[in-house]
């Protein structure tokens, strides 16, 4: 029962009982708590129907949210090799750069650090929620990831502007990976089978004639 618990509270009340009595019947003698194999099943089947709505959404839709479960990963990536290259562009810039400019060029190196850590952090923390209202059709989650990957185009425009002084080859390389991947979720997300699938706002005008109805 409290592996069910993770099922929607719907599902429960019309299923619970016959999942119950299936386990008793199959269990062994003696045995008190479902297999390892039986519990995976149990939490993968909720794990579903939490994720996704009873009416499926489009393939447009269920492919834009699996990739980005790639963005998270390939985030995280980013952030690792961001790390690990920044020594080296110390190291580069001490040897290019007079002590004056050196001092500037370092600061900028560990003010990018902590951005990406940051906005690493958070996007990683978001994209199961985004998932979910995405595949729920809340038109407002595209929006908001359409926001999202202005402020990333805008990241990639700063990394381009400031060059090989504060960003080594392999932290382009990688940023230019997450950027292809948040601008193929958004085109999946903006095409047409997925704009019917989310519900269009309501018009100034028709606002207008339901408020004017329910006053009336």
């Amino acid at each position: 029962r409290r592996l069910l618990a993770c099922y929607p509270r719907a599902y429960r009340r019309e299923n619970e009982e016959e999942i119950l009595a299936v386990l008793l019947a199959c269990a062994r003698d003696g045995q008190q708590r479902p297999g390892l194999a039986v519990s995976a099943d149990l939490i993968k089947g909720a794990m579903r129907l939490r994720l996704w709505p009873a009416a499926r959404p489009p393939r447009t839709v269920r492919a834009a949210v699996r990739l980005l479960s790639a963005v998270a990963a390939a985030e995280l990536a980013y952030l690792t090799v961001d790390f690990v290259t920044a020594g080296r562009v110390r190291s580069a810039v001490a040897r290019r750069y007079p002590p004056g400019a050196a001092a500037t060029v370092h600061h900028a190196v560990s003010v990018q650090l902590v951005t990406v850590s940051i906005a690493v952090a958070i996007s990683i923390g978001v994209w199961p929620l985004l998932a979910w209202a995405l595949v729920r059709g809340r038109n407002l989650a595209r929006f908001a990831f359409a926001a999202y990957f202005g402020l990333d185009c805008l990241k990639m425009l700063q990394a381009v502007g400031q060059g090989a002084a504060v960003t080594a080859p392999a932290d382009m390389t990688a940023a230019a990976v997450v950027w292809l991947l948040n601008l193929t979720v958004c085109v999946l997300l903006f095409t047409g089978a997925s704009s019917r699938y989310y519900p269009k706002p309501r018009s100034v005008s028709s606002w207008q004639r339901n408020f004017s109805s329910s006053t009336c």
